[in-house]
């Protein structure tokens, strides 16, 4: 893994903060020093404009020798995809989601929309990629229609992340038509209880007020659903939930804190390589583990085995590179 000094994060993020966050690392350095002198004039066509100006704040101080309370994150590359990756074994999706180091800062939805040659572009097909891994089947739908697109959309999330495609599969043919909840543990002990609940209209009235008031209001209500899509995303965030867990954990131990936004982890710019390297260490572990049959035995109440695609994901995973970007 490539490390970068406290300065150099800063610049990483200020390219990020401009809209370069898909470039290698040196590209983004690069960036940084060809524009340095202009860098101000830069601010109006930065993508996201005050953070960027928050990154050129902190990297005067630096240049000043002057230390700085700046935080700056870094992203997961795909986080729910890769988690999928990672749990199947699958080395072919992480590959595409970082998990695997190709050489390049990859992009999965750059990736998929090449792979359909059908005049799609990348953010045509950002969200019916997301949305699909977490059930939904009307997203992709609205986007591609029902004819040779959606199909095509489906053959490429086939060919080129056939783990989390397998995955997602799986897990939503455990949905239990007389079930009001799914309960299951993770691995740190912390219990995961997902109630199952339909929404209701109940009307009301009123008849102490004139004129005589009617209205309706809308309850959520525990009951059994014959079908339900939620299965794979709320397994996927419970697994995220506990990467977030063991990386505020373990940076504690560190010496240093993290915050996090989903699968956004903010520090210290000088504590980005560890921050770096803890988010590859854990997400080796979901490798190493065999999560899926853990959490669907708890669904299923009996034992659910489950073969990963390959078991020695995890070696790959603790060498790559862009996985937090």
């Amino acid at each position: 893994m490539q490390e970068f000094t406290g300065s150099d994060y800063v610049r990483i993020d200020l390219a990020n903060q401009f809209g370069l966050d898909r470039l290698n690392w040196n590209d983004r350095l690069f960036w940084v020093r060809n524009n340095r002198p202009d860098m101000h004039n830069l601010v109006a066509t930065a993508k996201n404009k005050l953070a960027f100006t928050k990154a050129l704040r902190a990297l005067e101080s630096a240049e000043n020798g002057e230390s700085t309370n700046f935080i700056m994150g870094m992203d997961a590359t795909a986080s729910g995809i890769q988690l999928m990756a990672a749990m199947s074994g699958c080395h072919t999706s992480a590959e595409t989601v970082n998990l695997i180091n190709t050489g390049n800062r990859e992009d999965v939805y750059e990736a998929v929309s090449k792979h359909m040659s059908l005049q799609t572009t990348r953010d045509d097909v950002k969200h019916p990629i997301m949305t699909f891994f977490y059930g939904s089947q009307a997203v992709p739908k609205r986007v591609f229609g029902e004819g040779e697109h959606l199909e095509a959309f489906y053959d490429t999330l086939k060919e080129r992340l056939p783990g989390p495609y397998g995955l997602m599969k799986l897990f939503q043919s455990h949905w239990n038509p007389t079930a009001e909840k799914y309960e299951w543990a993770m691995p740190d002990g912390h219990v995961v209880h997902v109630p199952v609940t339909v929404k209701e209209d109940h009307g009301l009235e009123i008849d102490e007020t004139e004129p005589h008031t009617r209205f309706t209001y809308r309850a959520q209500v525990v009951r059994p659903q014959p079908e339900g899509r939620s299965l794979a995303a709320n397994i996927v965030h419970s697994v995220d939930g506990w990467v977030c867990r063991e990386m505020i954990k373990r940076a504690k131990t560190k010496g240093f804190l993290i915050s996090t936004i989903h699968d956004c982890f903010y520090a210290h710019p000088n504590h980005m390589n560890m921050v770096r390297q803890l988010y590859r260490e854990v997400v080796a572990e979901v490798a190493d583990m065999n999560l899926v049959e853990m959490i669907l035995s708890q669904i299923a109440g009996r034992r659910i085995t489950y073969f990963k695609i390959s078991s020695d994901l995890g070696k790959k995973i603790r060498e790559s590179e862009y996985a937090l970007s």
